[in-house]
């Protein structure tokens, strides 16, 4: 006996009682009530086995749906059997009478120990076991690949700070507009800003969620704890949440929710954790550098460079090499192999002029662009250096380690 299918054998024990309520004496009538005291024992001792001892060890959360203990317990005393006069089924009457009251207690018991308070260790208990049944589930093996994808597209292998909060408020909001939340919101009338921890303030208003974000915030927040610069759950807590909102028309889907989005901000805190540690570490042996890449920054400003006007004058093919191929042959070169030594040389301010000027050089050996390096270097407007500086800066291009990779991209790129 599940807990799913305990009402429905209950209710079709009582239908079996009223066909024998209702019936005419007959031979068979002390064996029907006698195959009923049998049935109710079952009935008893599945209960006791399979709910009773469950509920009392442990929080369980398909227990009660839809059904009522208590209400059922009273509904099975109302089905005890008349008294007979006839001898031959009078003691049979009486023992299905018993069994009855038996079942009406085992349902009390049942009721009794769903209500009793729990403890937190069992909240917990409960909280690891979804969680575990989540994390073994194809939606959580998504969440990582999609993670990993980020990371690698958006962040070229090495998410920043700022792109881990970016993220990581990114998957809050998703989760407060799942409504996850929404009934503990509803009864916060004033919400609590914890300054200095995610940072909502930019966030415009989400008509998509009850109230404001800092409300779905601060029912978050009891349900979780903030250390070292993460969110942490409180499985006691949100344990306890999850039985008490068993209830709610969305219970299941909220719990899905709340751990896969949970999941997915833990995925990002891991990144912040690795990245603060590398900074302490660094810190403490005194390094100069810390491992920290940023490769937005070279990615946005090569592309505006590739973008102003002197590059459609000296391209080669107006339309072969369009504002979208020189976009994604800087998203491709810093995907690239390459990728990291570029977003270190570009971390050194004394040689971005330089970095800039290689780059463009290797485009105009490789044929994207016109002309000489002289030629090129008169149109270029890089921090008012000397053309004669940049056309030397020009032709050191082709030394460098990514110049037969940029020929190649062109190349396979014309090919296509």
């Amino acid at each position: 006996m599940s807990m799913i299918d305990c009402k429905g054998m209950i209710v079709s024990l009582l239908e079996r009682i009223d066909s024998v309520r209702e019936e005419k004496l007959s031979a068979g009538t002390k064996y029907r009530l006698m195959g009923l005291v049998a049935d109710i024992a079952e009935v008893v001792q599945g209960l006791q086995e399979k709910v009773l001892t469950r509920v009392s060890q442990e929080v369980v959360l398909d227990a009660d749906v839809d059904i009522d203990y208590a209400e059922l317990s009273e509904e099975v005393l109302a089905k005890e059997l008349p008294e007979r006069t006839e001898e031959a089924i009078r003691e049979q009457t009486h023992l299905v009478n018993e069994a009855l009251g038996g079942l009406s207690g085992v349902l009390v018991q049942i009721a009794d120990q769903l209500e009793r308070r729990h403890k937190d260790e069992e909240y917990a208990k409960l909280y690891e076991a979804e969680k575990k049944r989540y994390m073994g589930s194809k939606a959580a093996r998504k969440a990582r690949r999609t993670f990993e994808e980020w990371k690698g597209y958006a962040c070229y292998g090495y998410p920043q700070l700022e792109n881990i909060e970016e993220y990581r408020v990114e998957k809050l909001l998703k989760m407060f507009e799942k409504g996850v939340l929404a009934s503990q919101v509803e009864h916060i009338q004033r919400a609590k800003r914890y300054q200095g921890e995610v940072d909502f303030d930019q966030i415009d208003d989400n008509p998509k969620i009850t109230k404001t974000v800092f409300h779905h915030y601060a029912a978050l927040r009891k349900l979780t704890d903030f250390k070292d610069g993460c969110l942490v759950v409180n499985p006691a807590r949100v344990g306890a949440h999850f039985y008490a909102c068993r209830h709610e028309a969305n219970a299941k889907a909220d719990r899905t929710n709340f751990l896969t989005y949970m999941y997915k901000v833990e995925l990002a805190q891991e990144e912040y954790r690795r990245l603060r540690t590398a900074q302490q570490e660094s810190a403490a042996s005194g390094s100069l550098e810390v491992e920290q890449l940023n490769f937005f920054a070279p990615s946005k400003h090569l592309k505006l460079l590739l973008a102003e006007d002197w590059f459609s004058v000296l391209t080669a093919d107006e339309e072969s090499y369009t504002s979208q191929w020189t976009e994604q042959f800087v998203e491709a070169l810093l995907h690239s192999e390459w990728g990291e030594q570029i977003a270190r040389d570009w971390a050194v301010r004394d040689k971005r002029l330089t970095l800039k000027c290689m780059l463009v050089g290797g485009l105009k050996d490789a044929g994207v662009l016109r002309g000489s390096y002289n030629q090129i270097a008169k149109l270029l407007d890089m921090d008012g250096e000397n053309p004669a500086t940049l056309a030397k800066y020009l032709g050191m291009g082709k030394k460098q380690p990514y110049a037969d990779w940029i020929v190649g991209y062109v190349q396979g790129a014309s090919s296509d």
